[in-house]
């Protein structure tokens, strides 16, 4: 190995293991909309289910604007919200950087950790996730909120639902410069 080859092979070593074990779930439309003046831009109950599925006695992570967008803590998971602020939120344990957040120091024991926004979220988070569950919705619509690029470190795996109005799709980050 040249010392070129090297030194690629150890930056692309080192953002590998950068990986944590977050998993990015995510809906966004064919514009890459994700968001209109905080809210979701369709009713999709079906991918709302999938969500919930996926999501159900593991940990979401979210920022300020998408929890208060949401108004409540989601049933039967644990909830973490990034923000600067120091004011506790009852019932939600904040961090203030995506780093803080610590399985063992939190208790979260072996349970999933699924980055759900917003955008800003996604975009920091994004190269920190081994898989995005990313449900694509066969419209194009109006927003103010989009989802990050992904496709130059994300590999499809598989497609887990194609229906008339949105299919779900798995990605698994890539390691493409490790040889």
């Amino acid at each position: 190995m040249d010392y070129i080859q090297e030194v690629d092979w150890l930056f692309a070593f080192r953002q590998h293991s950068l990986v944590k074990d977050f998993k990015a779930i995510a809906a966004m439309s064919l514009n890459r909309v994700i968001g209109a003046k905080g809210k979701i831009p369709w009713h999709l109950p079906e991918d709302f289910k999938w969500f919930k599925q996926m999501t159900t006695g593991h940990v979401l992570v979210m920022g300020r604007k998408t929890f208060y967008s949401i108004g409540k803590r989601l049933p039967n998971r644990t909830t973490i919200m990034l923000t600067r602020s120091p004011e506790p939120v009852p019932g939600i344990i904040t961090v203030s950087d995506l780093n803080k957040i610590d399985r063992d120091a939190l208790a979260l024991g072996q349970r999933q950790i699924f980055i759900c926004g917003g955008a800003e979220i996604y975009r920091q988070a994004l190269p920190l996730c081994s898989d995005l569950y990313l449900t694509l919705v066969n419209r194009v619509v109006e927003g103010d909120a989009f989802f990050p690029p992904f496709e130059d470190r994300f590999e499809l795996v598989r497609e887990i639902l194609d229906g008339p109005e949105f299919k779900i799709l798995h990605y698994r980050q890539t390691c493409k410069n490790l040889t």
